[in-house]
């Protein structure tokens, strides 16, 4: 039986084991920059699983050399190298150029909602130049109904008071995640503004899910002159959701009041 040093420490570069023909010495394991200059080649291999594997490891192993790379990866033909190399690139979002970054954002666009979904996320993560997102603003209005839902979650992340007339304008969208994500953003804004909109979809929109996040932004943000509307939801909306949180509305305005 092998006897392991109290210490683990100690044991880094080499391994011992005892075999056919004595203590064998495995090699060290590479430093994470030379497997990273080993991986970025398989980026552009023929075979979509390998460029997947190689975008997902680089991610992981994090060393920023590999940016230039994933920023290429985002134009890859397949849906799931593009969806790894934006989850990579979110992964070192503190090593991201403004040219990375300016690349992210124009991928809000890809054809695939896995794609933008991996794209928000890592946007998510950064510390995103405020004249950066305002490209958004502008590719709200030209963009997809899948778009611009992305676009919405994407600037819901960040509480930037120029996506005020933004989420405004998603709360005319027929997609109800779209609305849903423009309440949340409003709520994550805190603007007083925003209270008659949250009222107005709490009490009007058709969808559970909008008047759910309705009342809960109420909860977080409202004042007495929301306890009608939130009175109201609760003695006629037919939903036990939406009951429970205008509910917790109440309870949470009566706190603060």
């Amino acid at each position: 039986m092998l006897l392991f040093p109290t210490n683990i420490s100690i044991v880094i570069g080499a391994i011992c084991f005892i075999g056919p023909f004595g203590c064998v010495l495995e090699s060290p394991p590479e430093p994470p920059e030379a497997v990273t200059e080993r991986l970025i080649p398989l980026l552009t291999d023929a075979q979509p699983n390998t460029r997947r594997t190689a975008a997902l490891s680089l991610g992981k192993i994090g060393a920023p050399q590999s940016i230039p790379a994933l920023v290429l990866a985002l134009s890859d033909p397949d849906d799931q190298v593009r969806q790894s190399s934006a989850w990579a690139l979110g992964m070192m979002a503190d090593s991201l150029s403004d040219q990375s970054l300016v690349t992210l954002v124009q991928h809000l666009t890809d054809p695939s909602d896995s794609v933008k979904q991996a794209v928000v996320l890592a946007l998510g993560r950064t510390t995103v130049q405020e004249e950066l997102l305002q490209v958004l603003t502008e590719a709200y209005a030209i963009s997809t109904i899948d778009t611009q839902r992305t676009i919405i979650q994407s600037l819901a992340h960040f509480e930037l008071p120029f996506s005020y007339s933004v989420y405004l304008q998603a709360l005319e969208s027929p997609d109800s995640l779209t609305r849903q994500s423009a309440i949340a953003g409003l709520g994550e804004l805190g603007d007083p503004r925003g209270l008659p909109f949250l009222r107005t979809h709490l009490l009007q929109d058709p969808s559970i899910g909008v008047r759910s996040e309705a009342a809960f932004r109420l909860g977080k943000l409202g004042t007495s002159a929301d306890v009608l509307a939130l009175k109201q939801a609760m003695e006629t909306d037919p939903t036990p959701n939406v009951h429970f949180w205008a509910s917790w509305a109440l309870v949470q305005i009566g706190q603060n009041t």
